[in-house]
């Protein structure tokens, strides 16, 4: 069973069915085990660990073996995002420190001890004050007016081109796709399709099919929704989406 909460442009879950083959994507992951130490594998190698951050375009794969796991997909842009590639330092990835796992885990032990979703929305919220705020990386204006436009666009595909906000931005394509590759780290063009990803699974969290969900956000079809979401998840959208729950929206 998935538990699945959004939490602005993140998303968590608690599972216990996940298996991901490898894959890499323009997100942070978090992952925190309940128990034993995670089956999880970066670059090919096995990381021995209960509690690790994975950095953004990253290869690795994760199997939950039946037992409950927390994860955490994180948009580099945000405040958590900001703060996280902190930690990482440009490296593949960061595994915690014995003093944040003995909060981390005991917390969620208590979570699934409870199973209300009450405890595990507030368990979600808890994990986001775990990080230190006060060194967060500004981003240009320019930038953050770009992330405003994604975030408030309508579905059409007109406004998931890099020439639509390079008219809104007042700068050429290839000037702002650098300015924004420069900040965030991330490619443009590889974030308005993680873009697309989250407005199509934020729209079946809200009843529509997966079909309708993909076309609307602009999509060519729903198989070319399904390769790019398996490419960069190592799951299949219908997988995810079977036996899950959506808990909220915050």
């Amino acid at each position: 069973m998935n538990d699945i909460i959004k939490y602005g442009r993140n998303f968590m879950a608690i599972s216990n069915i996940i298996e991901a083959n490898c894959h890499k994507h323009w997100l942070l992951q978090l992952f925190l085990s309940s128990k034993k130490e995670l089956n999880i594998e970066i670059n090919g190698k096995h990381i021995a660990c209960s509690a690790i951050l994975v950095n953004m375009d990253t290869q690795h794969t994760f199997n939950a073996e039946g037992e409950p796991h927390f994860t955490m997909l994180v948009d580099p842009t945000t405040d958590l995002g900001c703060v996280m590639r902190g930690l990482l330092k440009g490296q593949p990835f960061y595994i915690f420190p014995g003093e944040k796992i003995n909060v981390m885990q005991p917390a969620f032990k208590n979570v699934l001890e409870q199973k209300s979703h009450d405890a595990i929305l507030s368990f979600a919220q808890s994990i986001t004050f775990q990080f230190d705020y006060s060194n967060m990386k500004i981003f240009s204006d320019r930038v953050i007016k770009v992330l405003n436009h994604l975030d408030d666009c309508v579905h059409e595909v007109e406004f998931h081109q890099i020439k639509y906000f390079s008219k809104k931005i007042g700068l050429s394509e290839s000037r702002l796709a650098h300015l924004f590759k420069e900040e965030t780290g991330i490619p443009l063009k590889s974030y308005i399709v993680l873009h697309k990803l989250q407005r199509v699974y934020e729209s079946i969290f809200n009843g529509e099919n997966i079909t309708t969900a993909a076309l609307n956000v602009g999509f060519n079809s729903s198989s070319h929704f399904a390769y790019t979401n398996k490419m960069m998840t190592g799951m299949s959208a219908t997988n995810i989406i079977r036996d899950s729950e959506f808990l909220k929206v915050f």
